[in-house]
């Protein structure tokens, strides 16, 4: 093996440490990339709902009924 596979294999195995890293800490009930978790108290207590979802649902909700019913092909 040479200097260059050795890099590479260093590499990958970097990448897939990072990635079960990243899996294992973002694994506390799908808020892990919410920019509010840290002083979100739904999930310290693990009860109540999400703040920050509630708001994207009714966003998306206000949008679609913005729009009007889809149209189908005709």
């Amino acid at each position: 093996m040479g200097l260059v596979d050795i890099v590479i294999i260093a590499a990958v195995a970097a990448a897939l440490a990072f990635c079960v890293r990243r899996l294992a800490r973002g694994g506390a009930g799908g808020c892990g990339d919410c920019a509010s978790s840290s002083s979100c108290s739904a999930r310290a207590t693990g009860e109540g709902t999400c703040r920050v979802a509630k708001d994207m649902v009714a966003r998306a909700d206000a949008a679609l009924r913005e729009k009007g019913p889809r149209q189908g092909p005709k």
